[in-house]
């Protein structure tokens, strides 16, 4: 079963963050579905959905929280199924 998450991401800014996220996610065997991020003030700030074996949300948080050592803090919530395909009508 795929479960959907939705994280939030917070922390100085620096190179290599938004790596460090992709390569956690995809050693979890997740999808980077969407995302929108910014830079304000020298801090780093995003919110995205991965998509993710249901069996492995537990293994994707935990190396995400690892993160806190680099100032990143994460938050994960779980997300709603898969968004309308585009042009789709939303009821």
């Amino acid at each position: 079963m795929r479960d959907s998450l939705v994280l939030t991401v917070i922390g100085p800014d620096r190179p290599g963050l938004v790596e460090a996220l992709a390569d956690r996610i995809a050693a979890a065997g997740g999808n980077w579905e969407a995302s929108h991020m910014a830079r304000l003030g020298g801090q780093f700030a995003g919110i995205l959905r991965v998509g993710l074996d249901a069996a492995r949300t537990d293994e994707l948080v935990a190396s995400l929280r690892a993160l806190d050592d680099r100032g990143l803090q994460v938050v994960a919530r779980p997300g709603a199924g898969a968004p309308a395909p585009t042009g789709a009508r939303v009821q």
